[in-house]
């Protein structure tokens, strides 16, 4: 479903929006950006946006105020990590200078101008980045008014970064393993339960996605930072209308909005599954079957486009980066207090 809806919209986006929906929008980060600070949710402050390599550089040199934990330099017209950059002072006070911390290679602005110039970057956005390590992210995946599944990813900056999947209650959904559908499904004759093939499975054991492996122990958090991130993605997955992945973090006690996902681990595999008692089956499909549900092949209904959303994918870059002139993230607070430190739990 994820890849037919991905194929549909990256090869005829016109099409899609002329059937009344703008989710695939949101790929981009500027997209992203504005319907956070449309719907009040925090967000980092933005330095810049600008369309190529030289007017980043003006914008490193110039906009970034001196204060700041560090900044997060992001290629807007790329998927995943690619083309993106966390810059922070490098711990180690004798050597100085800055590191990526999603490589923890020392890297420089004149280093990340330069590679953005080779990937062909169009528009870059540079943001401020919050703390000093990347936090624990919480994704949740939004369907036909539910959240259905919440993946975690932790200790990006530690020793054993690793990914976990839960419910809303934070019961483990991902102790069956993860899943790679292929084109065709057969049902088990003397169970009726959808055939799962966990021998192959068991050989080609490994990491969930790149160095991530799925978690022993997942951070908890508070109940009153969960409902409030729960609220957060209902009332946006609720604006978007169809099935969204909107992915967030906790820093200072504050939640951020980090940015939405349409094409989750690119439509090859999931980790979520639920044991169902009443057939003794492994339900793998649950969130297929939500999808359906939700209505059509995009998952969910079309809502009213955004007023700054309007054309989006008719602007040029830079009409898109003025798009931004004049925003304010919000000032929202939470009412939890600081959660920015979760305990951690089995």
């Amino acid at each position: 479903m994820i890849q037919n809806r991905t194929a549909e919209f990256r090869n005829d986006p016109t099409g899609v929006a002329d059937q009344g929906y703008w989710f695939h929008y949101l790929e981009d980060k500027i997209a992203a950006y504005l319907l956070s600070v449309d719907h009040n949710v925090t967000a980092p402050e933005i330095f810049c946006c600008v369309t190529s390599s030289e007017e980043l550089s003006v914008c490193l040199e110039n906009n970034i105020p001196p204060d700041v934990d560090g900044v997060v330099i992001k290629g807007t017209n790329f998927h995943s990590s690619q083309g993106v950059f966390v810059l922070v002072s490098n711990p180690d006070a004798s050597v100085g200078g800055t590191i990526n911390l999603l490589t923890y290679v020392a890297m420089s602005y004149s280093d990340v101008v330069s590679e953005l110039s080779f990937l062909g970057a169009t528009k870059i956005i540079v943001e401020e980045f919050i703390g000093t390590s990347l936090p624990t992210e919480y994704k949740f995946h939004v369907v036909n008014g539910e959240v259905a599944a919440i993946d975690i990813i932790s200790d990006r900056s530690g020793d054993c970064p690793c990914y976990a999947v839960v419910d809303t209650a934070w019961n483990r959904l991902d102790q069956f393993g993860c899943f790679e559908p292929g084109s065709i499904e057969s049902v088990e004759v003397d169970t009726g339960c959808t055939t799962i093939d966990f021998i192959t499975g068991a050989r080609r054991a490994g990491p969930v996605k790149k160095d991530l492996y799925v978690c022993d122990d997942i951070p908890e958090l508070d109940e009153c930072t969960k409902q409030e991130m729960i609220d957060i993605a209902l009332d946006l997955g609720e604006r978007i209308g169809v099935y969204m992945r909107v992915d967030m973090f906790v820093a200072d006690g504050k939640v951020f909005v980090q940015e939405y996902t349409t094409n989750h681990m690119n439509g090859l595999r999931h980790c979520a599954a639920k044991f169902d008692v009443d057939t003794g089956c492994i339900d793998s499909c649950f969130l297929g079957r939500m999808w359906d549900s939700a209505g059509g092949p995009y998952g969910g209904v079309s809502t009213t486009t955004p007023a700054k959303l309007a054309g989006f994918t008719a602007l040029t870059p830079q009409q898109q980066c003025d798009l931004l002139i004049g925003v304010q993230p919000p000032s929202h607070v939470s009412t939890c207090g600081n959660a920015s430190n979760p305990d951690v739990l089995p």
